[in-house]
């Protein structure tokens, strides 16, 4: 099990744990296949991420990485630490980011996936 981003989370991922909004109500119960559905739901609810059975975070980049060309991630990794410059890459929400501002640059067709 792992706590991963929402915009990893695909249909047919089985819940670790409660899915809860932002007032602490659950929205989906621990143990639960995710749907479509859920995915928007979470999504209108404020939900930034989600333990999933199986998944880790760690795992996701992996998968990402490999769906892009090596030489083209390394730029598109370049320009966006440029325009990070004056963040603190060091916290986990600026690194997320950055993560997912490089996929965007470097593979246009994923935005859909982390959007």
């Amino acid at each position: 099990m792992g706590l991963i981003s929402i915009s990893d989370i695909r249909p047919g991922m089985v819940l670790a744990g409660d899915v809860k909004d932002r007032n602490n109500r659950v929205l989906l119960a621990a143990g639960q296949e995710i749907t479509d559905k859920h995915v928007k739901i979470f999504k209108m609810w404020g939900v930034t991420d989600a333990d999933v059975k199986g998944a880790e975070q760690e795992d996701m980049v992996v998968q990402d990485m490999a769906e892009v060309d090596p030489m083209t991630y390394q730029d598109a990794e370049q320009v966006t630490l440029d325009k990070f410059r004056h963040a603190d890459m060091n916290h986990p929400g600026v690194k997320e980011l950055a993560r997912l501002a490089t996929l965007r640059r470097a593979a246009p067709g994923m935005e859909g996936r982390h959007g």
